[in-house]
């Protein structure tokens, strides 16, 4: 599954960092993120984790 987070000057790419790490998605270790200029792509097999991370982004 694969969710785009938006980012802005306040939500930048290490703050998504912290987020998906408090909702237990860890970088390299079971997702994956594509960063673009205005939204990080997340890609996980959690999808309840992502989607929760998400809806609370």
């Amino acid at each position: 599954m694969t969710i785009s987070f938006p980012l802005t000057d306040k939500r930048t790419v290490d703050e998504l960092l912290k987020h998906l790490n408090a909702h237990k998605l860890f970088c390299p270790g079971n997702c994956a993120i594509t960063v673009k200029p205005l939204a990080a792509h997340v890609s996980s097999c959690l999808s309840y984790a992502l989607s929760t991370a998400r809806t609370a982004w």
